[in-house]
């Protein structure tokens, strides 16, 4: 096996845990300790490509826990 091959095999493998981790989770659920606010990051764009709409959900949820947010679900 090539390099070239191995570095493919593994772009390959990486997308289709991608995928499967996208397709499996559901809304994260955002509270902030002081004010009891809760928020929802989720992955509602099913129609763009995994890694796109996982990336947008991680942001969603870094912005939030910049603001004092923390994780109650998921």
């Amino acid at each position: 096996m090539t390099a070239r091959h191995s570095s493919a095999i593994s772009v390959l493998a990486m997308s289709g845990a991608v995928a499967v981790l996208a397709g499996c989770t559901g809304p994260v659920i955002l509270r902030h300790p002081e004010t009891g606010k809760t928020v929802q990051c989720s992955q509602d764009d099913t129609n763009q490509r995994a890694e796109i709409v996982y990336q947008r959900e991680r942001d969603c949820i870094e912005a939030y826990q910049r603001q004092g947010y923390r994780r109650v679900s998921h």
